[in-house]
């Protein structure tokens, strides 16, 4: 578990709230155990690709609940997203391994949840819970994410929207100005892509904890993915494919031929990212994967044949305009493993 994600599960209080319903410290412990062990689970399962409900339950004085023999559990390699529930009872006795009741119905894990003597964890439909003696504990999730226990995806949400904000936004960022043909930033370069690429890529390795950053990274596709993400210790991966929109100059020199980014160069971003996601899951089954499709919007209205300046109406005429993508092509809609596409409009230098 990296040292951000431990912080973070330090600072939410139901901890503190088990203790003060049961005032007995073995709650607290086994709580800590829990934990533990759903953090674990959460790096075989991500619970946003999921709608499958976990249950981890401790009974007090050790003893079976559920009244029926389940897989000892020694082996996540039997995990997988294709679920109904998945139940763990785990035990205090040394070396005695958790059971594991796969796809119980809705009346057991309610039994479950309200026995007393017990102390569990539940996750359902983006909502965690701690039960104590059959009295739930709501954890406050204050992320983009599922669970607080896992938060990989979110950290790069987060990192993405804030690069959106700093670098793309005022165009900051050295790597991105490179992107442009011109000191106004109306027109792109010819093939933009490598420097934008290379934008992202040193701001997610210099941003996120714990990953490794790989350009141009080769699933077996039509071409490689742009950027691949690899969290070490959680088992996780997201490919990222950049796209840009706007105008762009067909030479770099000062040639006034220009070609046009538009709505389609998304759409093709929208199936390749589906593409490398259906290669990357058969190449490697057992890492979770993510796509992400993000737009470096540069459009600008009126700007063919080329100008030298722009107004503010020109300039900001696409500020607030969405994606068009086609119904066909909005994979992040059907498929959990698909993120909805990041659009990063960068704004020019207006008269």
């Amino acid at each position: 578990m990296s040292d951000k994600l431990v912080n973070l599960i330090r600072e939410e209080d139901y901890l503190l709230q088990v203790f003060s319903k049961t005032k007995n410290a073995v709650y607290t412990n086994l709580t800590k155990e829990i934990v533990k062990f759903v953090s674990n689970i959460f790096r075989v399962i991500e619970p946003s690709h999921t709608d499958g409900k976990v249950v981890i339950v401790y009974n007090i004085a050790d003893e079976n609940i559920l009244g029926i023999e389940g897989i000892k559990f020694y082996d996540d390699s039997i995990l997988n997203h294709h679920f109904s529930s998945l139940t763990f009872q785990l035990f205090q006795t040394e070396g005695n391994l958790p059971k594991l009741y796969q796809n119980l119905d809705d009346a057991m894990i309610t039994d479950i949840l309200s026995k007393n003597n017990t102390i569990a964890y539940y996750y359902n439909n983006s909502e965690e819970h701690i039960y104590v003696d059959g009295e739930p504990i709501k954890i406050v999730n204050k992320y983009s994410s599922p669970s607080i226990f896992a938060l990989q995806y979110h950290f790069l949400n987060e990192a993405l929207h804030i690069y959106k904000n700093d670098r793309i936004k005022k165009i900051s960022c050295e790597h991105f100005k490179k992107c442009w043909g011109e000191p106004k930033y109306i027109y792109f370069i010819n093939k933009p892509e490598d420097s934008i690429q290379l934008s992202i890529s040193e701001y997610l390795k210099n941003t996120l904890r714990g990953v490794d950053v790989v350009r141009e990274y080769n699933v077996n596709a039509s071409k490689p993915v742009d950027i691949r993400v690899f969290w070490r210790e959680a088992n996780r991966a997201a490919l990222i494919e950049v796209k840009l929109m706007g105008r762009s100059f067909k030479t770099n020199g000062t040639d006034i031929n220009t070609y046009e980014y538009d709505n389609r160069r998304a759409n093709e971003g929208m199936v390749q990212i589906k593409e490398y996601i259906d290669k990357v899951d058969q190449d490697s089954p057992n890492v979770i994967n993510k796509g992400y499709l993000v737009v470096v919007d540069g459009r600008r209205n009126s700007i063919d044949p080329k100008v030298a300046s722009i107004s503010v109406a020109n300039g900001m005429h696409f500020a607030n305009k969405d994606l068009e993508i086609d119904v066909a092509n909005r994979f992040y809609l059907t498929h959990k493993n698909v993120q909805e596409p990041i659009r990063m409009f960068a704004e020019p230098i207006c008269d």
